[in-house]
């Protein structure tokens, strides 16, 4: 198989894997059906085949080369990552900058370019595995990929970055059965198209088999009763790499020519995607992004929405187009530039001790920071004892010793709920409570496991965290004209609360409060099946929790801590950063808060059915961010709407602000609490 040849196919591929991209936006089962276009699903689930033949051109083209030139290893690192890095950082520079412009940033920044490390890994295991050959060199590289994915399934990586990756040992076992034609060689005549077939058969009866089964996997599951999804998804990558090694292997037949024939004008077009398909595969989500129906998430608005599917395809292919072309010019200007500017060249072959002098001062700092971080985390322990003392009241629920901070006095209760972000309700909460105290008595509870509360390893259903309210403001105790006043999904809970223990409950107040119907919008993703998401919710807790240990004992955690002079700007509480920022640091990401985001679809799915009692006072405060935004692909109004069951006495109100406003706007919530106990009264 020619380079042309491969290079054309390679082209059309990567228009195919925009379409994928475009299915996944658009059309693909797990989009909300209030944006869901139709047209695209045969591309939903292709696009680890179509990557499959990038690796299999990648490693046949490494190991045809290899044959052919006996220094080929002289300079090959250089040679074959500068331009792929090069390409990397130019388009994630863009990528970042609109990111940036348009309020999303996070890692990694391109998030369709998991391609560009995994081909740099097996260049860097063919260099070291192949530059001095031996029998068992096939075996090694085969270890080499068995690493790497054991890695990338350790860090919850989707099966698409190793999937696929088995396929670049294939293309250089077949290119190592194939013999070196010379220049000088007579060419062979082209293989009979018959004989191709008849070579493909079973391939592709294999290819179509288990792609089937893959695709059906956890139906089958059911059926067959295997309940364990980390086996069925175990089963399903071992038939997808079976599936795409046949597909490549096809492909490869059908394509295979020793002959090419040129200037014809498919293949001039076909050869313009080929020499930009690197540059075309990393710029072409940016535009899936900006033109669907939310900017990278669910989270962001959209940037210039088309609905239409057509138009969509059409202006997304066009641009990403133009662009792939640009950027090409771009890095074919700085290799010009590299060869013919002396200056410009040095710096580029002096990357080397660039890259080494830069790690050195990294770990420097990192070991001087840690230090630091550790020695500032001792001071704030006094802070945080000192505000323990000032501040906590705890009391024995079950065993578990709940904080609390009550103040306040008056003919109601309000009771403050923290969302599953809040490390620390009864610290962060304050804003709030200061607002409410002169009117109520507030009472603000800190979950076990969070802020100053015990930890226990009781499961994170609803019935317990109802059972820890109602426990905590019994032992206070609270028992009449209570406000419950929850914040995200701690809605949720008070829903299950509401449904237990009704009596002495008055009002109802969710900001930014959660639905039960957002459980299916929690299954975000290509999780094919509640069992599947359950499962990535377990091992994402894992890996946190081993992240965070990482970034507490480095010191870079702090990196990690709000902006506490925008999240509570105007509020006064200054004193209190130095606790809030190192309470942060200790129950961030732990546990407790893994185990309630692991529950969070059970506990939503709880409450699938709920609707607010009748007779209850009830306000739902949602951010006009949320509304607009409509987080999740979800109309929040419509929701919260479905929930009330006497509109004289339950509604909505749109504030301004963000997922934050419960700590830097305390005073418009706090009025909208007045509002609704004036109702009561």
């Amino acid at each position: 198989m020619s380079r042309t040849r491969s290079k054309n196919i390679l082209g059309v591929f990567a228009i195919l894997i925009m379409l994928h991209h475009l299915s996944q936006k658009a059309s693909a089962f797990w989009v909300p059906t209030s944006v869901r276009q139709h047209g695209l699903e045969p591309f939903v689930p292709i696009g680890y085949l179509l990557v499959s033949f990038f690796f299999f051109c990648s490693g046949y083209g490494l190991r045809k080369s290899m044959k052919a030139d006996e220094d080929y290893f002289n300079g090959f690192l250089l040679r074959r990552t500068n331009r792929i890095l090069m390409i990397f950082v130019i388009t994630s520079i863009i990528w970042l900058v609109v990111r940036f412009i348009y309020g999303n940033v996070s890692l990694p920044v391109n998030p369709y370019g998991w391609y560009i490390y995994a081909c740099i890994i097996l260049y860097f295991g063919f260099f070291f595995i192949y530059r001095k050959e031996t029998r068992i060199s096939h075996i090694l590289m085969g270890a080499w990929i068995l690493i790497y994915s054991v890695i990338c399934y350790l860090l919850i990586k989707g099966n698409w970055w190793f999937n696929a990756t088995p396929v670049f040992l294939l293309g250089i076992i077949v290119a190592d059965k194939e013999p070196v034609v010379k220049e000088t060689d007579i060419t062979p005549p082209e293989t009979p198209f018959k004989k191709k077939i008849i070579k493909m058969i079973i391939p592709a009866i294999i290819f179509a088999v288990t792609f089937v089964v893959s695709e059906n996997m956890v139906t089958i599951s059911n059926h067959v009763g295997i309940s364990n999804y980390g086996i069925v998804n175990f089963i399903i990558v071992i038939l997808q790499i079976v599936c795409c090694s046949c597909f490549s292997f096809c492909v490869y037949v059908l394509a295979y020519r020793r002959q090419n024939k040129e200037n014809t004008k498919a293949n001039l077009i076909l050869s313009f995607y080929g020499s930009m398909t690197l540059e075309f595969y990393l710029i072409h989500g940016l535009f899936v992004q900006i033109f669907g129906h939310h900017f990278i998430d669910d989270r962001t608005p959209p940037v210039c929405y088309i609905r239409n599917i057509f138009l969509y395809v059409l202006v997304v292919f066009i641009l990403s187009t133009v662009a792939a072309f640009l950027i090409k010019k771009a890095g074919d200007l700085i290799i010009i530039l590299y060869e013919k500017v002396p200056m410009f060249r040095k710096i580029f072959d002096d990357q080397k001790k660039l890259v080494l002098i830069v790690l050195g001062i990294f770990v420097v700092i990192t070991v001087l920071y840690s230090i630091h971080r550790h020695n500032l985390s001792k001071e704030n322990a006094a802070k945080l004892d000192e505000y323990r003392k000032e501040k906590i009241t705890t009391v024995n629920v079950n065993g578990t010793e709940v904080a609390t901070y009550v103040e306040g006095e008056g003919e109601y209760t309000v009771v403050l709920l923290g969302s599953q972000w809040d490390p620390c309700p009864t610290m962060y909460l304050i804003p709030m409570l200061n607002n409410l105290k002169d009117t109520y008595k507030v009472v603000i509870i800190d979950y076990p496991g969070k802020g100053y509360s015990g930890d226990t390893d009781a499961d994170r259903t609803c019935d317990f965290y109802a059972d820890i309210i109602h426990g905590t403001l019994s032992e206070l105790g609270v028992t009449d004209n209570i406000i419950l006043v929850p914040n995200q999904v701690s809605s949720i809970y008070s829903f299950r609360y509401i449904e237990k223990y009704p009596e002495g409950v008055k009002g109802f107040v969710g900001i930014d409060a959660v639905f039960p119907e957002l459980a299916t919008r929690f299954l975000d993703g290509n999780y094919n099946s509640v069992e599947e998401y359950r499962w990535y919710l377990k091992r994402i807790a894992r890996l946190e929790i081993m992240n965070q240990k990482i970034l507490v004992a480095s010191g870079y955690v702090s990196f990690q801590t709000p902006i506490y002079d925008y999240v509570f700007y105007g509020s006064g509480l200054k004193e209190y950063y130095p606790a809030m920022e190192e309470m942060f640091i200790r129950n961030y990401m732990q546990e407790a808060h893994l185990d309630e985001q692991a529950n969070i679809y059970d506990n939503c799915m709880t409450m699938e059915d709920y609707k607010l009692p009748e007779d209850l006072h009830a306000s739902f405060l949602l951010n006009n961010t949320i509304k607009d935004a409509k987080y999740y692909g979800v109309d929040w109004v419509e929701k919260y709407n479905e929930l009330i069951t006497n509109k004289d006495i339950q509604g909505i109100t749109i504030i301004n602000g963000n997922d934050y406003v419960i700590y830097y706007n305390p005073g418009i919530l706090s009025k909208k609490i007045n509002e609704l106990v004036t109702t009561l009264e």
